[in-house]
């Protein structure tokens, strides 16, 4: 009885030690799984930073496979993964389409300004994939500050070109920035701060009582910069504009002070920044 008990403890010890051992063993190996999972995301991090250390200074010398890895790195920075197959068509001067699949499963197409890096998401927010981040400000060299949410400029006969240097990153920015037309006596340019602000340009008449009523919409656009031309009602434009953009809406006539030329922004001083030029 006292021989087997003596073999009990000691086949109890045995299996203790074993199960101890086992537990250590375990834990090492995890452990090292860990820091090997850890080189691994380390050094893709390393190998993101190295891709966008080798963007060339001239975007136009970006080829269509470096558009593409650009786009796999962004989806690996920012959604955890990065997708199976991107393809990238050129389908115009400065234009690619981008397809992004994931286990030959549609993700996401993108238009890319291969200029800017700006990608235009037909399902998800823009991004731009030279600096791997999402882009939500419309692109210009406006700052904005505190609670401006929208540039307003007059643009004199002769600072037509202090405008396009000031403001724009370029010279092709600015030709091809929508305009809208009622008239051809004053100029003006309207820079929305974020591509999800709403603006809608309207010519305007003035009541029997003095007020003044919108009253034909000329164009509505989303987070892009207008050039306005207007005509002249009662010795000022004759057109005004809505903006819209979250929780901030307001209406106003575009009409600069007759005293020193400035914007009058009236009651929405916070939101407007006076980008006119005036030297």
């Amino acid at each position: 009885m006292k021989r087997i008990v003596i073999t009990n403890v000691i086949t109890a010890i045995i299996t203790a030690l074993i199960i101890i051992g086992g537990y250590f063993g375990y834990t090492k190996i995890i452990n090292k799984a860990d820091n090997i999972n850890n080189e691994i995301i380390e050094k893709n991090e390393n190998n993101s930073e190295n891709i966008e250390n080798q963007i060339p200074e001239n975007t136009e010398n970006i080829s269509l496979e470096k558009w593409s890895e650009l786009t796999s790195v962004f989806y690996g920075k920012n959604y955890g993964f990065r997708p199976q197959k991107v393809i990238c068509t050129a389908l115009a001067e400065y234009k690619i389409q981008v397809v992004i699949l994931n286990d030959d499963e549609f993700i996401d197409e993108l238009e890319l300004d291969s200029r800017t890096g700006i990608a235009i998401s037909k399902t998800a927010k823009n991004i731009n994939l030279l600096t791997g981040k999402f882009d939500d400000e419309v692109l210009s060299k406006v700052k904005f500050e505190k609670e401006e949410c929208l540039a307003i400029g007059y643009i004199a006969k002769d600072k037509e070109n202090q405008i396009k240097d000031a403001y724009f990153n370029n010279q092709e920015e600015y030709e091809f920035l929508t305009t809208v037309k009622a008239g051809d006596m004053y100029n003006f340019i309207v820079i929305p701060k974020s591509r999800e602000a709403t603006l809608k340009v309207y010519t305007y008449e003035r009541t029997i009582e003095g007020e003044l009523v919108f009253d034909e919409l000329l164009t509505e656009a989303k987070g892009t910069p207008l050039l306005i031309k207007s005509g002249e009602f009662e010795v000022v434009p004759n057109v005004g504009i809505v903006y819209e953009c979250g929780d901030v809406k307001f209406t106003m006539p575009l009409i600069t002070s007759g005293k020193d030329g400035t914007i009058i922004k009236g009651d929405y001083e916070n939101y407007i920044k006076d980008i006119s030029i005036y030297k």
